[in-house]
């Protein structure tokens, strides 16, 4: 809801709710042994989310003196509810052995298991609380400060996990409330109107969704953020070309718990651990041009260098200086669409665009593990490398007065490749595959 006072001032308001639920039964993580021998365990999870939002703004401009201001003012609310039913097993929790390096030396199973019941329900209620001002001050036409504060409170109760064939009910964990200020400063300066050189940092409380192995809720992510860029456009407008250099270090960088509080495989995306600080330098090059009416053509480079910064350096932490799992450090694109301006195909849009990801690395980062026998820390190297990709895509799009209708072919080479996802998924890209969309607008 948008609510114009006057000329100057004007207040915005918003609600949201969103639910999520997620069911989970399947085969886990290999653990083959050195002879590829494999007893696959099982895992059923079903989790469940509500979330509820609002937001309040008021914004709006004034002057003091010869100096202009453009305040931003607000506060938000969430209201995070999950619920995670964990099931067991009867008579174990092995579903088949398998070999690896073998296939015949088994047979597998290809049924759904049913000695299987509910074990546990956890519930984890968050909730979250922010306000925080904001002023763009207009010092000169050429000279620009954005200054502004926000204040975040977060409460995460303790978990309630119920024995549902018990019927029983325990508290786990315990209440964390984490509060912190987080400052935003930034400089703008425009030598002429076609030039623009910016330079900014801000640091943000980010709240980390989940709970540890234990029950307790994750401590919050603490990132600061660094830019320096600049804009200019050409050709009186018809190009546009921006340039950003960047650092962002999160503390607490929050990736999905390997183990459970048992030692066994973790499969339940709800378990998560903080594994220490990363740090991310880059450089963003983007080009926008607009060589006739109704033609758009949109360009980007980005280069990514992420990389554990702070570790403990004991059991079971990462390797400082190692790049993240799925962190390529080249991504580019570059898009073109033409709208026609007259005749009988007046507003059909036609589209393409080019996608590439480099080369990253899949698995699990290399961790320091402790040796049992000489109780020495060695690095456990499980890393490897997945070559870079790009896909094609082709679109057309008709808009009628409220009726628009957009059809878009993707990855039409059918390319090939995997999006790694942290360090226990890898999935396929999507093949060739056609959709299309029908919209109208009231």
């Amino acid at each position: 809801m948008n609510h114009r006072l006057n000329d100057d001032w004007q207040i915005n308001a918003l609600g949201g709710y969103q639910n999520y639920e997620r069911d989970y039964f399947s085969t886990e993580r290999i653990q083959a042994n050195i002879n590829g021998k494999f007893a696959r365990p099982l895992g059923k999870t079903n989790n469940k989310q509500d979330y509820f939002t609002g937001q309040l703004f008021l914004n709006g401009s004034f002057n003091t003196g010869f100096i202009s201001h453009k305040l931003l003012v607000g506060a938000d609310y969430e209201n995070d509810k999950t619920v995670n039913l964990a099931a067991g097993f009867s008579p174990n929790i092995t579903y088949d052995t398998i070999n690896l390096i073998d296939p015949s030396a088994y047979t597998g199973r290809i049924d759904i298991p049913t000695n299987w019941v509910w074990n546990t329900s956890a519930k984890s209620p968050v909730t979250r609380f922010g306000s925080y001002i904001q002023d763009l001050i207009s010092i000169t036409d050429q000279i620009k400060l954005l200054a502004g504060v926000r204040w975040s409170f977060q409460q995460a109760d303790r978990v309630q996990t119920t024995y549902l064939q018990k019927n029983d009910s325990l508290g786990y964990g315990s209440i964390q409330i984490d509060k912190a200020f987080s400052p935003r400063v930034g400089l703008v300066y425009q030598p002429t109107s076609r030039t623009t050189v910016f330079a900014s940092y801000s640091n943000s409380f980010s709240p980390n969704s989940g709970r540890d192995i234990y029950e307790n809720p994750l401590k919050p992510s603490v990132i600061d953020q660094y830019e320096l860029g600049v804009k200019n456009d050409f050709f009186e407008g018809l190009l546009s070309a921006n340039l950003t250099i960047y650092r962002i270090i999160n503390n607490n960088l929050s990736q999905m718990a390997l183990i459970d509080r048992n030692g066994n495989v973790n499969s339940n995306t709800n378990y998560r651990e903080l594994t220490g600080q990363t740090t991310s330098d880059g450089i963003e090059l983007d080009f926008k041009s607009h060589p006739l009416k109704g033609w758009d053509i949109l360009a980007g480079y980005s280069y990514n260098y992420m990389r554990y910064t702070k570790t403990a350096g004991n059991a079971g932490s990462f390797l400082e200086g190692e790049r993240l799992v799925n962190n390529p450090a080249h991504t580019a694109n570059a898009t073109t669409f033409y709208t026609f301006q007259n005749g009988n195909i007046k507003d059909l849009k036609l589209g393409a665009g080019l996608y590439y990801v480099g080369e990253r690395n899949a698995g699990w980062n290399t961790q320091y593990a402790l040796n049992s026998q000489t109780k020495e820390l060695y690095l456990n190297d499980r890393l490897f490398k997945v070559k870079g990709f790009a896909t094609v895509d082709v679109s057309a799009g008709y808009t009628f007065r409220k009726i628009s209708l957009i059809a878009k072919l993707a990855n039409i080479t059918n390319t090939f490749n995997y999006y790694i996802h942290e360090n226990y998924s890898i999935n396929p890209i999507p093949p060739r595959n056609f959709v299309v969309t029908a919209a109208y607008k009231f």
